[in-house]
């Protein structure tokens, strides 16, 4: 890790990419240090600059620190963590975040930014600048519709899921690519997955009206295995290359493009996790809109809300289009394709994801990285909302099976209220 001497600050930032070939000597550049735009950047993002001289060209410069800034933050707030170490950046994160992008890129042109210099050296990744575009939690808090991203992410996991796994590569490819890309890092949600969720444990605090029904959730015996079984296939399944965090803070979206950003964390694991964790976000997002808003009206919301589930239906649906396309085109390729039971394979995809997408959205309703769709809302709103995600993530993990199609998901989600009004849970 090099020391913050080494850093560059924004007056360094134009030589150093003149230097480096990116823009010419004689080119005037305009520097910008994203971090004074707030929504530009997110996540666990370190030193960041969008550059772009006199013709319009531009690049955004990302170079690593000790500590994220958002978490840094958060320990100013908090106080500093015993898990401290496990966030702190590395080189090794930096080389796993480049590879993913561009071997992503390889099989889904496009779904993610270009890289035009890794400097190890300084620890610096210059890449394809994406301030045009928006991330899909911000829009989708803003009920903006983008009518791409269901599509390109549900044929890009299909792609994914075929192109990195043993339906078609060889072992010795396969036993190369998991290789090339083992990273220690991929474990660093387990923890706040698998044993400090807030229906696992009371570890992470949420407000007094939800402490009830939550022990009601912690103590049912047949959601505490469920959550045990995706802990075991996340930890041992080494089933394709994923993301590990792919939730609506790590796409970014306009009318033409979507990208998939902050691959730090990526490895091989069970394509289930990924999707469910950007199905989580919609879920979260539709349980927001029911609770009052005062800029929209319900029946703005419920339009919404339809919306969102209309795409949570097409994420799924594109997904095992794609994937059926890919198996029919390569069946001839390999014995293990032309053998696999397709139906069942994406049934049990489809009941997993449902059941990552549970666990995931109730580890984001902790006072403690509180996801932005229920913290934007009055702290007196959130308690509703917070209790049907509790509620959500009982019922999916309690009876996976009931799952047979993605409307299935949907249907459920748009009747919760109607069966859990406020005065189920005594409010």
């Amino acid at each position: 890790m090099i020391n913050t001497q080494e850093y560059l600050s924004a007056s360094q930032v134009a030589d150093y990419l003149k230097s480096k070939g990116i823009f010419k000597e004689n080119a005037v550049l305009e520097v910008r240090d994203l971090h004074a735009v707030k929504e530009s950047i997110d996540g666990f993002v370190n030193l960041i600059y969008h550059v772009k001289d006199e013709n319009g060209k531009s690049v955004v410069l990302k170079q690593i620190v000790n500590l994220p800034r958002s978490r840094a933050e958060e320990e100013a707030k908090y106080g500093e963590s015993e898990d401290r170490g496990d966030w702190t950046l590395d080189i090794g994160r930096m080389r796993v975040e480049i590879s993913v992008l561009i071997f992503w890129n390889s099989i889904a042109r496009g779904i993610c930014p270009d890289i035009y210099l890794f400097d190890e050296a300084q620890n610096v990744i210059v890449m394809e600048d994406l301030t045009d575009l928006s991330l899909l939690r911000y829009d989708l808090c803003r009920m903006k519709k983008n009518d791409l991203f269901a599509e390109r992410m549900g044929r890009f996991f299909a792609r994914n899921l075929f192109f990195s796994s043993d339906l078609h590569l060889t072992s010795y490819k396969r036993k190369a690519l998991l290789s090339f890309f083992e990273n220690p890092e991929y474990t660093a949600l387990e923890a706040f997955l698998f044993e400090r969720c807030v229906i696992v444990s009371n570890e992470r605090t949420m407000p007094q009206a939800t402490w009830a029904f939550r022990q009601q959730v912690i103590g049912n015996e047949r959601v505490q295995d469920r959550v045990k079984a995706l802990h075991r296939k996340f930890s041992e399944s080494k089933e394709c290359l994923i993301h590990t965090d792919l939730h609506a803070s790590n796409i970014m979206v306009n009318a033409d493009k979507v990208k998939i950003i902050d691959t730090e964390f990526a490895g091989f694991g069970p394509i289930a996790q990924d999707l469910g964790r950007l199905m989580a976000s919609l879920c979260l997002n539709f349980i927001s809109w029911i609770a009052p808003d005062p800029e929209h009206t319900e029946g703005e919301r419920a339009v919404f809300r339809g919306w969102v589930l209309d795409n949570l239906e097409a994420l799924f649906n594109y997904f095992e289009e794609e994937f059926r396309l890919l198996v029919q085109k390569y069946q001839s390729e390999s014995y293990s394709i032309r053998s696999l039971d397709v139906d069942a394979y994406l049934l049990e995809h489809l009941r997993d994801a449902v059941s990552y997408a549970a666990l995931n959205a109730a580890s984001r309703v902790s006072d403690r990285g509180l996801c932005h769709d229920i913290a934007r809302l009055e702290p007196e709103d959130r308690i509703y909302p917070s209790l049907l995600v509790l509620k959500l993530a009982s019922d999916l993990l309690e009876a996976p099976n009931k799952f047979k199609k993605i409307s299935d998901l949907s249907d459920y989600l748009r009747v919760l209220a109607f069966h859990c009004p406020p005065e189920y849970f005594d409010l």
